[in-house]
């Protein structure tokens, strides 16, 4: 069933895969924002060297790949070109939640295309309709990325639970069957495409539905019971995390390089940033905040790997201190752009410098509202105190 992995990546493992496109990336990065998605060539790079199949079941021919190859995967691509990276972290949290359908309509989405991108977003914007068999959907879901390359789209939505409290939702939505807003006009992360996808009466049958609670709980889990599948929220933000490390690791290596060729100081008391004292510690503090997101973020893959290979959810103070792990990897990795754009220096801002791209995509990605380093504080503390929390499947 499926159909093998693509030869092009010469038996490359995912990770070094990604390395490999580095420079066609980095390469393909100043048209990618200028045209505000994934450039042709780029998608067919991706695609060829099998890194949108990523989440993609195995026995569809994809990867079924785990979250720490994921992170390991997105940080080498956003080395090359943030969007990438960010899109290719979209279609492997994509795929894993739509793998959680029955096997008829995996097949639909997989069997002649592993590559078939899945994007969407949880957050339930428009309204659902029941119907005897399924939901008509109506509204307009912003800022989804990657919508652009993705054939199929998942939408959030609430319906009625058994409690009295509505319960959250997906549905997978052929994307043909939308109409794509042209929305995403923003400072950074622009070549992610993250435009507004507006539904108007589309109805999705029961089968192509998802219920965040039942997947949390094991669910979806038992009609695949060969496959290691999510059974929390967090796996899908990891490799989104690891795109802002790239970033920032990318950016050192620029800064080190720049002093290496013996960049002057502009200092009354150093010829050099080499010899600068301050540009010495700045440099070392920034390293260790990128190690330091670096260790966090993968500890935060492994345990989640763990989890999903045991098949069973983990109880809400790790899940807390795992969320908790993300979020502050993505502000270390936020603060370390910080520190190297003060010894770069004013002109590392200029329009066209690859560091300024830099400092736009890290600070619009480390925005993202799942992974606010204030709402995870608030709720790792509360865990660690005992204190009441929602009996929310996204914590």
């Amino acid at each position: 069933m499926g159909t093998a992995p693509p030869d092009t990546a010469e038996g490359l493992t995912p990770v070094d895969a990604a390395r490999s496109l580095i420079p066609l990336l980095a390469a393909e990065a100043v048209p990618t924002e200028e045209r505000r998605a994934l450039t042709g060539t780029t998608v067919t790079a991706l695609r060829r060297a099998g890194l949108l199949r990523l989440g993609t079941p195995a026995v569809y021919g994809g990867h079924g790949a785990g979250a720490l190859t994921a992170v390991d995967v997105c940080e080498e691509l956003a080395r090359g070109c943030a969007s990438a990276s960010w899109t290719v972290g979209i279609a492997y949290g994509g795929a894993l939640f739509a793998s959680q359908l029955p096997h008829p309509e995996r097949e639909t989405l997989w069997r002649d295309d592993p590559d078939a991108v899945v994007c969407g977003t949880a957050n339930p914007s428009g309204t659902a309709r029941r119907t005897d068999d399924g939901w008509i959907l109506s509204g307009r879901w912003p800022w989804i990325s990657g919508i652009h390359h993705a054939p199929w789209t998942l939408l959030g939505f609430l319906w009625p639970g058994t409690g009295g409290e509505p319960e959250r939702g997906m549905a997978v939505v052929p994307t043909s069957a939308l109409t794509v807003e042209d929305t995403w006009h923003m400072a950074g992360m622009r070549g992610t495409g993250s435009d507004t996808a507006v539904a108007d009466d589309v109805h999705v049958p029961d089968s192509r539905t998802i219920s965040l609670t039942s997947m949390a709980d094991g669910a979806y889990r038992r009609r695949h019971p060969g496959e290691p599948r999510l059974t929390f929220h967090l796996s899908i933000n990891l490799p989104l995390v690891a795109t802002a490390v790239g970033i920032a690791a990318a950016s050192l290596e620029k800064v080190l390089e720049a002093a290496a060729r013996g960049r002057p100081a502009l200092s009354p008391l150093h010829r050099l940033v080499a010899e600068a004292p301050a540009h010495q510690l700045n440099l070392a503090d920034a390293a260790t905040l990128i190690d330091t997101a670096r260790l966090h973020l993968r500890r935060a893959a492994d345990e989640t790997d763990t989890h999903a290979r045991a098949g069973h959810r983990p109880a809400l103070a790790e899940r807390a201190r795992l969320r908790m792990d993300a979020a502050h990897a993505m502000r270390c990795a936020r603060d370390a752009m910080s520190l190297l754009l003060d010894t770069a220096g004013a002109g590392s801002l200029a329009d066209g410098s690859a560091l300024q791209r830099a400092w736009r995509d890290i600070g619009t990605a480390s925005r993202h509202a799942a992974l606010s380093v204030q709402t995870s504080k608030e709720i790792y503390g509360r865990a660690l105190l005992g204190a009441p929390l929602p009996p929310s499947p996204v914590i």
